[in-house]
């Protein structure tokens, strides 16, 4: 027998279970809950007796908080796995007695302060993983030797030099790693002068076969540290030029080193909060990249600030690009340094198809997206971009791209900017938006649309009346909002949430219309006393939550119409769930029928079902 699969209750019950498959070769312990914090000599005497020709052992998840030292002794282990058992505080050293382990999986270990130190016994080690092991302070000494080495997944520089002088092992213990694939991540990068001569010696130009590197640097949280320091260190920590993925964590220099550009195989770049952060490489130098990401680069103005070749309508930006995500840009105003005529702005390529701009307030130029499929969020940032999508568009002829795609733009084209995009976010939108603007009209295909705090906006029309494809409209926290709604046309809307104050006492008439209505959520408004009794007009309606409505009176008999109403929630509205005690309040016997029916008001920390 090689393989079995079975479930113990209880540790010493290994003997009897299995006293006819001394042989067996793979062990795995799946979710056995009831082994926490049982695991001691007895059960690995008993594992070790019956289990003694095993080569794979799976002990994955069950709480042991302390490995015995006997587990090296299990001398035919190839595959060892313990991971996320949060328990483990550390490791027997006696494990490094296992010179024919392959794999040792120790993913999600949180608790884990320290690897043996003698980890450099294990000759024949190919997988080192060690992901989301949050409690680990440094690597140990000599893992250069593991020359067979291909996963490591993450490697923990120690923050402090006493330890590294005792046991802690420095970078350049993967100078002879060079066997290393697939993804890497190095933790507690410094930035003092002297450290770039050790990183150096690395020798991360030489692993050809890693796809992923992510370097972290300790966060400078004063922001007092020089930034010559961090471009020194940065510069000596090039990798090889196979590199697809490669994200940079509080990076504290000024610009990025000039070797990123050699990346030609780029598919993924992340920064993120590299506070200091005034220049990137030009991106035109990455025609495979497919995600970009700028994640809380505050000195960031411009992301393409070098002098470029005259920029063409035809031009596509990063034809590869199918997600890009501009976070946390304070002072980003363009994409380029020089001002470029809406005219003559390139797009983004037609296979673009997640586009999130949050906190850039000044961002006022960028590539135009006419050919965006899936999601577009827009918080706390300009119109402009967008605006300028949808008209630059339609006032050019058809031109074409530098790769041969047709961008049909003028009105008696077929196609029209922004036609395939699903879903559509705005929120916190600093301009003067005080309705939906006509231009909407494109959005033939959008599912999906929220409108959050935008605190100016009176009125969803014109644009929202073209909407006919939409299934999902959420509206939250626009408080001079008064025209609300206009959908009569629409049989498509399924889910409509209404969220935060709003000016009106009672639902917009509007609403009566929307025959097709699954689901509707009113929450947070204030001001809301009434229910109509249109609401029975409602017949596709499955479920209602009414949340946090503190004037809302009562309920309508046309609720009684409501057929197909499944669920009805009626949190923290006093004065209605005074009428809706159950057995005794005058509303009770309109909704007594509904199967799922919550009714609750908190008080505090404390919930009280009415």
């Amino acid at each position: 027998m090689r393989y079995c699969k079975f479930e113990l209750r209880r540790p010493k019950k290994i003997s009897s279970s299995l006293v006819q498959a001394r042989k067996i070769r793979t062990v795995l312990l799946l979710d056995q809950k009831s082994w926490k914090n049982k695991w001691g000599k007895s059960t690995s005497d008993a594992v070790r007796s019956n289990f003694k020709f095993t080569r794979t052992l799976g002990l994955n998840s069950l709480g042991i908080p302390i490995l015995p030292k006997s587990i090296g002794s299990f001398k035919h282990l190839r595959y060892l796995d313990l991971s996320y058992d949060w328990n483990i505080e550390m490791l027997p050293n006696s494990i490094t007695n296992l010179v024919n382990l392959q794999t040792l999986r120790l993913n999600g270990c949180s608790g884990l302060r320290e690897l043996p130190r003698d980890m450099k016994k294990l000759v024949n080690l190919r997988h080192l993983e060690i992901d989301r092991c949050s409690g680990l302070t440094h690597m140990p000494r000599g893992l250069s030797q593991l020359t067979n080495l291909q996963t490591l997944s993450t490697y923990i520089l120690s923050e402090s030099n006493d330890v590294v002088m005792i046991n802690g092992g420095e970078l350049k213990e993967l100078v002879c790693l060079n066997n290393l694939k697939g993804e890497l991540e190095i933790l507690n990068l410094g930035h003092e002068n002297d450290t770039a001569r050790d990183y150096e010696s690395a020798n991360l130009k030489e692993k050809q076969y890693l796809r992923y590197l992510a370097l972290k640097w300790i966060s400078d949280d004063e922001g007092t540290e020089a930034p010559v320091g961090y471009e020194k260190s940065l510069d000596a920590l090039q990798p090889h030029l196979n590199l697809q993925e490669l994200a940079l964590w509080n990076y504290g220099g000024v610009k990025i080193s000039s070797w990123l550009s050699s990346l030609t195989n780029m598919v993924n770049l992340t920064l993120q909060s590299c506070e200091k952060c005034q220049h990137l490489v030009p991106l035109n130098q990455f025609p495979r990249l497919e995600k970009l990401e700028l994640n809380f680069l505050p000195c960031l103005e411009y992301i393409n600030g070098e002098e470029e070749d005259l920029l063409l309508s035809s031009t596509i930006v990063l034809p590869s690009l199918r997600e890009l995500r501009l976070r946390d840009l304070p002072n980003l105003k363009g994409w380029w340094r020089e001002v470029v005529s809406g005219e003559l702005l390139p797009c983004f390529p037609p296979c673009l198809s997640t586009l999130e701009i949050r906190n850039c307030p000044q961002l006022s130029c960028m590539p135009l997206y006419p050919h965006l499929e899936g999601r577009l969020d827009l918080i706390n940032t300009r119109l402009k971009p967008l605006e300028q999508t949808v008209l630059v568009l339609e006032s050019r002829k058809c031109s074409t791209s530098t790769t041969g795609t047709e961008i049909p733009t003028t009105p008696s084209s077929s196609f029209s900017s922004l036609s395939k995009l699903t879903s559509l976010t705005i929120s916190e939108i600093g301009e003067d938006l005080q309705c939906l603007p006509e231009w909407f009209k494109s959005l033939t295909c959008l599912k999906k649309l929220e409108i959050q705090e935008c605190s100016k906006l009176k009125d969803l029309s014109p644009g929202i009346q073209h909407l006919t494809s939409l299934e999902d409209l959420e509206i939250r926290n626009c408080e001079e909002l008064e025209v609300m709604i206009p959908l009569k046309n629409n049989g498509r809307l399924r889910y409509l949430r209404l969220i935060g104050s709003h000016k009106l006492a009672s639902l917009p008439g509007g609403l009566q219309h929307l025959t097709s209505l699954r689901r509707l959520l009113i929450s947070d408004w204030e001001s809301l006393e009434t229910i109509p009794e249109w609401i029975g007009n409602l017949n596709s309606l499955e479920s209602l939550h009414l949340l946090n409505c503190p004037k809302l009176r009562a309920l309508p008999e046309g609720i009684r119409s409501l057929t197909c109403l499944k669920t009805l929630w009626i949190w923290d509205c006093p004065m209605l769930l005074k009428r809706c005690q159950r057995q005794i309040g005058e509303d009770w016997p309109k909704i007594a029928h509904i199967p799922d029916l919550s009714l609750r008001i908190h008080q505090g920390m404390s919930i009280r079902q009415v």
